[in-house]
């Protein structure tokens, strides 16, 4: 039998990300105060968030069962439980997506990052943070409210459907969404600032 002291880890790109844990991850006793308390804080919202958003699966998976049972078996095909589950799924998605951001699950091409110092994986992490995850977010926040808001005081519903949902929670559920991921960004930036000074993700 080997031993398994013997043999070393191999670090996926899923393990990779993994290493900035959770809110319950214990935070460095080098980090300023203050950004401790702000990645905590955020970290702890994001979990939150994705716990609560999570339970979405449960309605549409009875919505899509109702429908089978009902198509298959009683041949009475429902009008809205395509249009409930795939409204839900999208809810989920824009929700839960500051969630996967804080748990490192978004896709990413690991292959040339892993190899580089943790110090310039923070580095790297912050520069595209800053110039590019931060600025995108803002506009997309900006294009999301103005958005929802349309839908809102139109009292839009949706034209692709004889059920003819109103369609405004979904789309306030992107902005909403986008907010999330703005805020969980403003934790990955600390985050990073620390690799690129001490040369250690703090988590």
């Amino acid at each position: 039998m080997a031993n398994t002291t013997d043999d070393a880890l191999e670090i996926g790109d899923e393990l990779l990300a993994e290493r900035r844990g959770g809110p319950d991850a214990k935070l460095p006793d080098d980090m300023n105060p203050v950004h401790k308390v702000i990645i905590r804080t955020v970290d702890t919202v994001s979990d939150w968030t994705g716990k609560i958003v999570c339970l979405l699966v449960v309605p549409i998976m009875l919505a899509m069962v109702y429908e089978v049972v009902s198509r298959k078996i009683f041949v009475a095909p429902t009008l809205w439980a395509f249009d409930i589950s795939r409204m839900l799924y999208g809810m989920s998605f824009m929700l839960g997506a500051a969630y996967g951001l804080m748990r490192g699950l978004h896709i990413r091409a690991d292959f040339l990052y892993r190899g580089l110092s943790e110090r310039m994986q923070g580095r790297i992490d912050l520069v595209l943070y800053v110039l590019l995850f931060m600025p995108s977010m803002l506009f997309l926040l900006y294009a999301g409210y103005e958005f929802a808001l349309k839908s809102i005081m139109q009292g839009e519903r949706a034209g692709d459907s004889t059920w003819a949902p109103i369609v405004w929670p979904v789309k306030s559920a992107l902005a909403a969404g986008v907010f999330l991921l703005l805020v969980q960004g403003v934790s990955e930036i600390l985050k990073a600032w620390y690799a690129a000074t001490r040369g250690r993700w703090p988590v």
